[in-house]
């Protein structure tokens, strides 16, 4: 059975009532952006706070920042795993140490055009691979079909070093079916459903289909 999140943005006018009543959710997926990294912005930390006392869900931080470290401290205390762009020009492992130092999972995210061979020399120190299925940005982007094929050209490795393969970005019910993954992260699918907590119930099964 698959894990499913339901993947949010961290924007000025979050209402945590929004994933009220969603049922057997296994992660909240907290986008962050910068508009810089991305040419979108939201940057209201403090969903973090209201989502970690509001539920008891566990939180994946998605950071699409240049700078990952500026945000540790204020969001480290509410999440259970930090994931950064393996694309920016900075020191990853100097950042994956930070969250270690910390006491919290570390995951790393990769964009359509990365390929799998550039991250194998990380995949000994994290907890999770973040195949990104659309290009970084709002939601309801058509998912990209090469993305099933990156999921398993990284399966090669989980044996090797035991990491959880999560994926986000035009999520659905038919791809769910071809993606051999640990985590499914969707937004629209899940919260634009009129029974979404039947969609949540058909994802987590859909290796099942």
């Amino acid at each position: 059975m698959k894990k499913v999140a339901v993947s949010i943005h961290a924007r000025d006018d979050f209402k945590p009532e929004i994933i009220h009543g969603l049922e057997g959710l296994d992660y909240i997926h907290v986008d962050v952006a910068d508009g810089q990294f991305s040419h979108i912005k939201n940057l209201n930390l403090d969903v973090f706070r209201v989502l970690n006392q509001s539920y008891q869900t566990p939180i994946i931080a998605h950071l699409m920042v240049v700078n990952p470290l500026y945000y540790i401290e204020e969001i480290i205390p509410y999440i259970d795993i930090f994931t950064f762009h393996f694309e920016i020009e900075r020191d990853r492992k100097e950042i994956i140490e930070n969250v270690r130092h910390k006491k919290k999972r570390v995951g790393l995210a990769i964009n359509p055009d990365t390929s799998i061979d550039e991250i194998v020399p990380y995949l000994k120190l994290i907890d999770l691979v973040l195949i990104m299925s659309v290009y970084p940005g709002g939601s309801g982007q058509k998912f990209l079909p090469h993305s099933i094929e990156k999921v398993n050209n990284l399966k090669i490795y989980k044996d090797k070093f035991n990491f959880f393969i999560d994926i986000d970005g035009g999520i659905n019910i038919d791809n769910a079916k071809k993606l051999d993954v640990d985590i499914l992260s969707s937004t629209s699918t899940i919260l634009n459903a009129t029974d979404p907590n039947s969609v949540i119930s058909l994802l987590k099964h859909s290796d099942e289909q």
